[in-house]
């Protein structure tokens, strides 16, 4: 009898000692990025390598009681500054009008740092992997890898001081074993979190910025096709933002989403391309023609989905 209940109390203490599955513990360090890029005051540089090119960023964010602000600079665009205050967003262009749209995180942003963990969890599994060194910091990897075969998958190198992002590579599933593969790499080149908000972004707080224009809502034009297939986890936009400078060419557009990317598929009268794609780091540009119709494809997709959705269009 006494060896039947020791037998049955080191099996509950086994079982309450188990440390938690893989998976949960890959999305407590994903909760724990997103915490990061949130709370923390601080003044970063990143540089996002694709196709061969590099562009570089600054980034500075910082929180109070009362407001919550980031400013984004393309340091390769002169003269573009992007400014989110709370929900209001930005676009302040040298010697052009400003853009101000609503949202709560700038989009040039990796989309996968702000969007709902219960959605990202719909799309991915997550696996914490080894540690290594970044810059001098200690980085713990973690792995997205996406459920649906034709989604990119994501490598995160984690700050485990902070739980700040220090890289995030975008992988196709033919490159998960091959590090310098990557579609897309987004990495911090310097890291500064202070416990005060940055004095030039407390200074922004006070600085009046330009109102949002009023805009007319045209009611979006009748498609003159449909799109018979959409990749899994994506839905069709229902009301789109127009491009008036492609209206009189564009027959049918559709805006897709999953929460994390955006495809648009467009559909124009025939200039007689030949069919083609392009990539630029994880965005495919792909273009199907025949006599009568081109369809245009273009989002951070593989081409072979990118084919699919445009042959879909009828």
């Amino acid at each position: 009898m006494m060896k039947w209940l020791f037998g049955i109390c080191s099996i509950v203490a086994l079982s309450v000692l188990q440390p938690a599955s893989a998976d949960e513990t890959g999305w407590a360090l994903f909760s724990k990025v997103q915490q990061s890029v949130r709370q923390h005051n601080f003044d970063v540089s990143f540089v996002v390598l694709k196709g061969g090119q590099a562009e570089t960023y600054r980034w500075l964010h910082g929180r109070d009681d009362e407001a919550e602000i980031e400013h984004l600079i393309p340091m390769f665009a002169e003269g573009v500054d992007i400014i989110r205050r709370n929900q209001q967003i930005y676009y302040l262009i040298s010697e052009r009008p400003s853009l101000v749209t609503q949202g709560d995180s700038i989009k040039e942003l990796p989309a996968l740092l702000f969007e709902e963990p219960a959605h990202i969890r719909t799309l991915y599994n997550a696996v914490a992997g080894s540690s290594s060194v970044i810059h001098g910091r200690s980085a713990q990897l973690l792995r997205l890898s996406a459920i649906a075969d034709e989604r990119y998958h994501y490598w995160l190198w984690i700050d485990v001081e902070t739980g700040f992002p220090l890289r995030i590579d975008t992988l196709a599933e033919q490159h998960l074993s091959s590090e310098n593969r990557a579609l897309e790499i987004w990495q911090i080149t310097h890291l500064r979190i202070t416990p005060e908000m940055p004095d030039n972004l407390a200074q922004l707080l006070k600085v009046e910025l330009p109102q949002a224009l009023p805009t007319d809502v045209k009611p979006q034009q009748p498609q003159q096709h449909q799109l018979g297939w959409l990749p899994a986890g994506f839905q069709i936009v229902p009301e789109p933002l127009q491009v008036p400078q492609l209206e009189p060419e564009v027959l049918s557009y559709w805006l897709l989403s999953d929460g994390l990317h955006q495809v648009s598929v467009f559909v124009q009268r025939s200039h007689r391309l030949p069919t083609q794609a392009y990539r630029d780091g994880a965005v495919t540009i792909y273009v199907q023609s025949d006599p009568q119709l081109d369809v245009t494809v273009i989002g951070p997709i593989s081409v072979d989905t990118a084919q699919r959705l445009a042959a879909s269009v009828r």
